[in-house]
């Protein structure tokens, strides 16, 4: 009986959340019957677990653990639960960085991008961006296979350790089945007054503020077409903690105050996808991304998308996106001018989305992570 140790230490986290949430959940329907699975996750994710996981059987157990994914216990505790619980082969998924020391199996390790080594916008010299790069150059040196979510990570990455060549693999995210449903006009109404959201009347913002975000260049230019009386629409941010909203506040308090910039806390899918719905456009002013999962949600939705050209965005929305150069501010706003004044463009933007969303599945995803796991328990063992 083989085993996949699935690592969901950080599955209530933002960005990396987001994605063991989706891949978890399809991974163990698509699993062949004889996988057993441990999956590591903090007691305060029980009942999201219990969500996401229904009728997951007795060939899925959960073994809930206190080590924080970059504290010492990672390195103690993790591999003495895989020795003590697991018996017979099994494969190590570590949705993120780092691996845990002592692990005697194979090890598949997901970055999902090399934001980290360049640290926007200070310079890659930083002890930051140095602790970086040994920590995930010592974990991808320890991984079986390495994947990546998008051809653009993958070459920065491999800018980096290029000995990584032969073991990268390129294996996009999905999307929750949610936002590919259709959701009627009155749910979007519904939904968004009890926000206190107009629909039609903001563009939204899905991230948090982090500096390769953009997010303060954005608010910026927003605050130039509302003085000049070139814009209406409000500003709403959405999924970002509430610490960097009360950072967003601070430093534009009178907006806010105003009302003009807005803060939806994160929510249930199903709000946050009337809150995409509701939006006349959503903006990714990303100066770097690894693949930009708020664009496809968007996109599957119906929601007009003005992004950066960035990173992984253009690979991500291809020709559903209208552009602009994120470190030019007048070309930001005529961007988002554009799409807001040009009903023809924003159609064909709906139309185009909805098609290259629907690419992004979580079942392709899983099928792809499952063939590795087969690969790596199939073959051969090295001679001690």
């Amino acid at each position: 009986m083989a085993w996949i140790v699935f690592d969901a230490r950080k599955i209530r986290d933002y960005g990396v959340g987001t994605h063991i949430q989706g891949l978890l959940p399809a991974l163990v329907r698509q699993a062949p019957p004889s996988l057993r699975w441990l999956v590591l996750a903090p007691a305060e994710a029980r009942s999201l677990l219990e969500a996401l996981l229904p009728d997951a059987g007795p060939g899925v157990w959960v073994g809930w653990t206190r080590a924080r994914p970059f504290g010492w216990r990672t390195h103690v505790e993790i591999p003495w639960r895989v020795r003590r619980q697991v018996e017979g082969p099994c494969v190590f998924h570590a949705p993120y960085f780092p691996l845990p020391m002592g692990l005697r199996c194979p090890a598949v390790l997901t970055l999902h991008d090399a934001i980290l080594l360049e640290v926007w916008p200070r310079p890659a010299g930083s002890w930051v961006a140095r602790l970086a790069r040994w920590l995930i150059g010592w974990s991808a040196k320890r991984a079986a296979c390495v994947v990546t979510v998008s051809q653009t990570a993958a070459c920065q990455i491999l800018h980096y350790f290029p000995w990584l060549a032969d073991k990268i693999h390129v294996i996009p995210n999905g999307i929750h089945p949610a936002f590919q449903a259709p959701i009627a006009a009155d749910e979007v109404e519904r939904r968004c007054r009890a926000l206190d959201l107009s629909p039609g009347a903001y563009l939204l913002y899905v991230g948090n503020d982090k500096p390769h975000k953009n997010l303060h260049r954005l608010i910026e230019v927003c605050i130039e077409l509302w003085r000049r009386q070139l814009m209406t629409h409000r500003l709403v941010l959405a999924g970002m903690p509430e610490a960097a909203w009360r950072r967003t506040v601070r430093r534009y308090y009178t907006w806010t105050r105003r009302g003009w910039v807005r803060w939806v806390p994160y929510s249930d899918v199903e709000t946050l996808r009337a809150v995409y719905a509701g939006a006349a456009a959503l903006v990714q002013p990303s100066l770097d991304e690894g693949f930009g999962l708020p664009v496809v949600e968007a996109m599957a939705v119906g929601t007009p998308v003005v992004c950066s050209r960035a990173g992984a965005l253009p690979e991500v929305a291809g020709d559903a996106a209208v552009y602009f150069d994120p470190t030019d501010p007048a070309e930001m706003a005529q961007a988002i001018r554009r799409v807001l004044e040009d009903g023809a463009l924003r159609s064909a933007c709906r139309e185009r989305g909805r098609q290259r969303a629907g690419q992004f599945r979580w079942e392709e995803a899983a099928d792809r992570f499952l063939q590795l796991y087969d690969r790596l328990l199939n073959r051969p063992a090295r001679p001690a």
